[in-house]
């Protein structure tokens, strides 16, 4: 038998008799004899010069160590921001600043109502002097914007809608929340006041001579109408400077005498006309006075509408 042969062979049989070793109960039935069992380890011994021996396994004890792992911050770059809520905007509802900036501020955000307990003007400014665009009534309620730094007054929504917003006293105001907790806001400037001329009346005076009836003694008057308006009624005011006398006269009409028994009477004078009228009697001659005079001049009866006067002397 070759030699190749030989040591397979062996190699089987030695196995099969360690496993019949190993295996309590198990009869061999093909055990080799003692003396063929020893030529076949001498011919092992030949063939093989490295040996194994086999030593108790090292046992192997588990141990776990925890590791402190300390997290760290995601750059800036790489900040995620939700897809649904906007940056600035927290999705709990309140305001919060930039992601990016590492801070972040929050707020709860302070709704103030109010209404009042008697109709209260609204005007351009917290003030009197600012012109009045809206009203806020009783039983309306509005949302109160702002405060000017008195406290007197409140930004609100126009509820007449004249314009955007406007100003309310705070006289009648019953709020609901803090008026405090609103932004003081600068008052815009007070508005120039822009004079309204008084509308007057334009006319001209002239004396038309000294007439008497009975020992009474007058000045006639031209007056001379130069206005938009007719005149409707007169009063004429004459005082005696040397003697100091004064008199008074007022007409709804315009009547005229030279002397007794000739009188004229004009209902108004229209206007770009010319009336002369009579003035206030004096009981003495009036050719040594010096007379000062003051005419009022009205559009309507009863010294009512426009009205302008003049002075001006006369000499009788």
């Amino acid at each position: 038998m070759p030699r190749s042969k030989s040591f397979i062979l062996a190699i089987v049989m030695l196995t099969l008799a360690a496993l019949a070793c190993a295996v309590p109960g198990v009869v061999n039935t093909d055990a080799v004899g003692t003396t063929a069992a020893e030529t076949i380890v001498a011919g092992l011994t030949q063939n093989v010069t490295n040996t194994f021996t086999p030593t108790n396994a090292a046992t192997l004890t588990m141990t776990f160590t925890p590791t402190l792992i300390i997290p760290t911050g995601r750059p800036a770059t790489e900040t995620q921001i939700p897809a649904s809520v906007e940056p600035g905007v927290s999705i709990f509802g309140t305001a919060t600043s930039s992601p990016t900036t590492g801070a972040f501020e929050t707020f709860t955000a302070t709704v103030v109502e109010m209404s009042v307990t008697r109709p209260t003007n609204c005007r351009t400014g917290p003030g009197k002097s600012y012109d009045i665009v809206g009203t806020l009534l009783v039983g309306k309620t509005v949302t109160v914007l702002g405060r000017d730094p008195t406290d007197n007054y409140y930004y609100i929504p126009n509820p007449d809608g004249l314009t955007e917003y406007c100003w309310v006293w705070g006289e009648y105001a019953v709020f609901t929340g803090s008026q405090f907790a609103m932004p003081a806001f600068t008052p815009p400037a007070t508005p120039t006041s822009t004079v309204t001329p008084i509308p007057s009346l334009s006319f001209k005076l002239k004396g038309n001579g000294m007439a008497s009836c009975s020992g009474a003694w007058w000045m006639n008057i031209e007056i001379t109408n130069f206005s938009k308006y007719t005149f409707g009624s007169v009063k004429i005011e004459m005082q005696d400077i040397t003697k100091n006398v004064f008199r008074v006269v007022a007409y709804n009409d315009f009547p005229s005498t030279t002397g007794c028994g000739n009188l004229s009477i004009s209902d108004n004078i229209p206007i770009e006309a010319s009336v002369v009228v009579s003035g206030p009697k004096f009981d003495y001659n009036l050719r040594d006075s010096s007379l000062r005079g003051s005419i009022t001049v009205c559009s309507e009866d009863d010294l009512k509408g426009v009205c302008t006067t003049i002075k001006a002397p006369f000499n009788p």
